[in-house]
């Protein structure tokens, strides 16, 4: 969980614009699945962070890996020839790039995509929620243009949103306040 975290934290360090004192050792490429073998994914596409590449092959290691479309959990076996992916890698001269986080179906190539577990701070309005992410740094609102699918049923409304459950969040501008300021594009919830 601390290598997603920090994955996603770097990325959203480069979505936002935001800038950071020490070189990334954090790198992430979209693109095409061009060949899979053992542990490693052989990935051709556009770097979206400074230390990524257009053309790397990183060890899977074990990151863990997501299907953006169903928020399920996936497995190496779901990584296939020709398949689309997200994945962010740590890079270092001393040894090869190893994978932090794998991202499958990644239909929303400019906007970040990360997870929020909603907190107990959540209120309900008409046709919104707006809530606090469990650990404070996201005030997320969503709203009736939200897309928000649930894996199991399908679109849901935000007065079906929890405490406690988890999401992925596709959006194009984070706020730099503190809490960030968030609107999604779209959420889906997230089971284990």
């Amino acid at each position: 969980m601390k290598k997603l975290f920090a994955a996603l934290l770097m990325f959203l360090t480069f979505a936002t614009g935001a800038t950071i004192d020490r070189p990334c050792n954090i790198g992430e490429t979209i693109g095409t699945v061009s060949n899979i073998y053992d542990r490693y994914v052989h990935v051709v596409g556009e770097p979206l962070t400074a230390a990524g590449h257009k053309n790397v092959i990183v060890n899977i290691a074990d990151a863990p890996i997501f299907d953006l479309v169903t928020g399920y959990s996936a497995q190496i076996s779901d990584v296939k020839k020709g398949m689309n992916i997200r994945i962010a890698y740590e890079v270092s001269e001393k040894k090869e790039p190893t994978a932090l986080v794998i991202w499958l179906n990644c239909e929303h190539e400019s906007s970040a995509v990360f997870t929020v577990v909603v907190s107990d701070n959540i209120q309900y309005g008409h046709n919104n929620c707006v809530f606090l992410s469990h650990d404070g740094k996201y005030r997320v609102t969503i709203s009736h243009k939200t897309v928000i699918i649930d894996p199991y049923y399908g679109h849901i409304s935000p007065s079906d949103i929890q405490p406690g459950q988890e999401f992925f969040v596709w959006v194009d501008t984070i706020t730099a306040s503190s809490p960030s300021l968030v609107y999604p594009d779209k959420v889906v919830l997230i089971y284990d």
